[in-house]
């Protein structure tokens, strides 16, 4: 899981792909499940991720 997760945090530095498309890359079909997870595991959400630390 963690490898997934890092894969997506470098992934979010593209704004060219939307959190559903980094999710399905990363393994998860779920951007709902996908995205409850990057924020327990990082304690931001994917879209805060893309906008503060990018």
């Amino acid at each position: 899981m963690d490898v997934r997760i890092d894969k997506a945090m470098e992934m979010l530095r593209n704004p060219e792909k939307s959190i559903g498309e980094i999710a399905c890359l990363v393994g998860y079909q779920d951007e709902r499940h996908f995205s409850k997870l990057f924020s327990k595991m990082t304690g931001v959400k994917p879209t805060e991720y893309r906008r503060f630390y990018v």
